[in-house]
């Protein structure tokens, strides 16, 4: 287990979910993506949201969120006490951040950006992604760090319709 505050750290299985909608949104020649929930004051990620369809926009080279749907997902949050910490996204070839990722990704101190490459067989171990931390840009940060002994987490769907059961 590390000790690094700024670090993730994922429950065994929680890169699963993420990994399933890649490789279905992938064999689409579609980018995707799913958020990252913790609890307030620690990097344990206790949720995974992945997009749902209402104020999604998923095409070759691209991947957006509506500000509606980031309403909803971000109030989901709030009221269960999470804090959403990292982004997650697929691209068709190789882990970068492109011009416009490093533009439109939710640009806030801490917050972490992955690019996971290859959407029609990503690999499955997060160290083969690309990671970066907004500081006061982008930078190459450290992959998380997966606890098998940390609890199972859950898996919801978020959208402009609300946030669900996965």
């Amino acid at each position: 287990m590390t000790t690094d505050t700024t670090r993730l750290v994922l429950p065994v299985g929680a890169v699963d979910p993420v990994l399933e909608e890649i490789r279905r949104h992938g064999r689409a020649d579609q980018e995707t993506g799913a958020l990252l929930l913790t609890g307030q004051s620690d990097m344990r990620v206790l949720v995974v949201a992945v997009a749902g369809t209402a104020g999604i926009v998923r095409a070759p080279g691209l991947f957006t969120v509506s500000a509606v749907a980031y309403d909803r997902l971000f109030t989901f949050a709030e009221e269960r006490s999470y804090r959403v910490r990292a982004m997650i996204h697929s691209h068709p070839e190789e882990a970068f951040l492109s011009r416009t990722d490093r533009a439109y990704s939710l640009r806030v101190p801490g917050f972490v950006s992955a690019v996971v490459p290859t959407y029609t067989a990503p690999p499955a171990d997060p160290a083969l992604w690309g990671w970066w931390r907004f500081e006061q840009d982008w930078l190459p940060c450290t992959a998380p760090v997966v606890d098998p002994a940390l609890l199972p987490m859950s898996t919801v769907v978020f959208d402009e319709e609300g946030v669900r059961e996965y």
